[in-house]
């Protein structure tokens, strides 16, 4: 007998509009992230053979939806030439600009399902709160002062000259002083300072920020004066080094320090680094980097041998260990899928160390042999995708799915 449908994951399961037929398709589905489902097809919800729900929500078949995937900004424009009030069902966080108006939001929004944090002006967070039915995330307001910004903003002495003295300035985002700002313009042009994200400053100004900051707003995080910043995500290898005059170095990102640069270059051309990240870091320059470096505070990984970064979603092949002259290190923060194919034994004996922050998907034998190789151990390991045992159709995964 033929059977039904198998899919091991979907995102957004639609039963708004499902029949008992359309239920009677699928044989198994092995997990949902967000179940949504009507009055009428509430009983259907018990009739799926579904393996694990993470959530649910009830929501009338005639709201149409508008999926968004990341990050959304919704402003004075969203809800313009409508015919029916939208639906908004977002897997990621939601910020209210302060251009929106509170009757442009009552009218425009049937109904939300949001997936992520949301922040919003003072004056909406009622009407928007009153329209969700389902929030996985903190919901938090903003003031709406004379001065606002949406958007990252770059404070410096040229940006204050400019505003009016005692100004209340609100920032929808991040705030970054990229440069010491002298203390008294800071008290002179600022009265109430409001950043939703995290305010990065110099040692020196985060006292007269932190005097203005109102209660609610994000996290100020000071650099040691003196240093030089990196915003970007970088490797630093000799040559680089070797260009870099600043003695004192501040990364905001990971950094990646190659093997070619030892000790004594190491010692002679940095004083004192500070990483926000993580710290990549060949063995050998362990002691180097613990003189100039607070280890303790820092989240740093060691390497050996060559250095496999995993950012993003790799397979390892067999074919990967046939051209390797020494051990290999792997530093995974994204997905790594092993090939059932790699012997255990080649991964004991061909891996120097793993530090793991990310996904590795491999079978219960390759997972023992990583875990003994394994350094830093903050991420998670899943088992090979099951094949289906089914004659019927098989999908991996769907992002949105309607019954």
């Amino acid at each position: 007998m033929e059977r039904g449908k198998v899919i091991d994951s979907v995102n957004i399961l639609d039963l708004r509009r499902a029949t008992e037929a359309s239920v009677k398709e699928y044989e198994a589905i092995r997990s949902v992230n967000l179940v949504v489902y009507s009055t009428e097809t509430a009983q259907l919800l018990h009739r799926l053979p579904i393996g694990s729900v993470n959530a649910t929500a009830e929501v009338s078949p005639a709201v149409k939806f508008e999926l968004v995937m990341g990050p959304l900004q919704i402003g004075a424009d969203h809800f313009k030439n409508l015919v029916q009030p939208l639906g908004l069902l977002v897997m990621g966080p939601i910020t209210v600009a302060p251009d929106l108006r509170p009757e442009d939001l009552d009218s425009g929004l049937a109904a939300g399902m949001v997936m992520g944090s949301i922040t919003v002006p003072e004056p909406l967070a009622a009407i928007l709160q009153s329209k969700l039915q389902l929030v996985m995330g903190p919901v938090e307001s903003y003031p709406l002062f004379e001065k606002m910004h949406t958007g990252a903003l770059t404070l410096n002495a040229t940006y204050l000259q400019k505003l009016n003295d005692k100004t209340e300035l609100a920032v929808v985002g991040s705030l970054r002083c990229p440069e010491a700002i002298p203390s008294d313009l800071i008290r002179r042009k600022l009265e109430k300072l409001h950043v939703t994200g995290q305010v990065r400053c110099f040692q020196e100004n985060a006292p007269d920020l932190q005097a203005v900051l109102t209660g609610t707003s994000g996290s100020v995080h000071a650099i040691p004066n003196g240093f030089k910043v990196i915003d970007d995500e970088i490797r630093l290898t000799r040559d680089l080094l070797l260009s870099i005059s600043d003695r004192k170095l501040y990364f905001a990102r990971t950094v990646v320090i190659d093997a070619d640069i030892d000790g004594t270059l190491f010692s002679q051309k940095i004083e004192a680094l500070v990483c926000q990240r993580t710290v990549i870091c060949p063995q050998a320059l362990q002691a180097s980097l613990g003189r100039v470096c607070d280890l303790l505070n820092t989240k740093a990984a060691f390497y050996e041998g060559d250095l496999w970064l995993i950012d993003g979603e790799t397979e390892l092949r067999p074919s990967r260990f046939d051209y390797l002259d020494a051990k290999v290190s792997l530093v995974v923060t994204g997905v790594l899928k092993v090939d059932e194919n790699i012997a255990p034994d080649v991964l004991a004996s061909r891996i120097a160390i793993v530090h793991h922050y990310g996904v590795i998907e491999c079978s219960p034998e390759q997972q023992a042999a990583i875990e003994s190789r394994t350094g830093v151990s903050e991420g998670v390991f899943v088992g090979p995708q099951e094949a289906s045992e089914t004659s019927g159709h098989r999908l991996e995964s769907a992002n949105y799915l309607a019954l």
